[in-house]
């Protein structure tokens, strides 16, 4: 058997620093949760939920591209989008704890209705969020192609098609044929996704902090 390739030195010096949003993730979570001791509430699971999911993803993504299998890592950053947009779901309802409470019981997110009264799917979600990230609404419509099965994979199976109807298929786990740049791409998105989930945890581990009075005051703020 031929030993596998490997990526550019460009894509494999992109992928090392996925262990710095790692890091990152996991101190972030420290930080929400506190020290031995300190008390726990519904939102320090579902954030602990997140990052657990988030850290498994980066793992996965990383031995993805090294084997060079873009169709699943396509489907994987679809995913690590999914857990960022949804944790940042209890920032619009009336009270985040209740709604971590209801996940934890087992209630799909998407079933849950924000202050708007709109039910909590991914794609009013990512309406939602597409004003601080303008990539998203594209890229997520891509992705969805490869969550379900679609023209996406017969495309990925295909590696020809002649004038004459004739085409050529490569039934592989391999993607030899992406350029260096579409792996640079989704490498890049999932840096991206990290970094939503981060602001959220950062954000969240921020209000655990304030007093009474602190959140009131704010509460007012983002009223007026």
């Amino acid at each position: 058997m031929k030993p596998m390739p490997k990526q550019t030195e460009t894509v494999l010096s992109a992928l090392a620093t996925l262990d710095c949003d790692r890091e990152a993730l996991l101190i972030t979570l420290k930080t929400v949760i506190g020290g031995d001791g300190a008390p726990m509430f519904p939102l320090d699971l579902l954030a602990s939920g997140a990052v657990k999911r988030a850290v498994s993803a980066i793992s996965a993504m990383k031995l993805l591209v090294d084997s060079w299998n873009m169709v699943s890592a396509r489907l994987l950053l679809r995913t690590h989008i999914d857990t960022a947009l949804r944790f940042s779901a209890p920032w619009l309802v009336h009270n985040p704890h209740e709604f971590a409470t209801l996940v934890i019981s087992g209630q799909a997110i998407n079933k849950l209705k924000d202050r708007e009264g709109q039910r909590l799917t991914d794609a009013r979600l990512v309406i939602i969020r597409s004003g601080d990230y303008p990539w998203l609404p594209n890229v997520y419509d891509n992705l969805c192609d490869y969550v379900h099965f679609s023209a996406s994979h017969l495309a990925a199976a295909t590696t020809s098609v002649e004038d004459d109807g004739s085409l050529s298929l490569l039934i592989s786990e391999t993607d030899f044929d992406f350029p260096e740049s579409s792996w640079l791409e989704v490498i890049d998105c999932f840096q991206e996704t990290s970094a939503i989930l981060l602001k959220f945890l950062h954000g969240y581990s921020t209000t655990k902090r304030l007093t009474q009075e602190e959140l009131e005051e704010g509460r007012k703020r983002a009223s007026t």
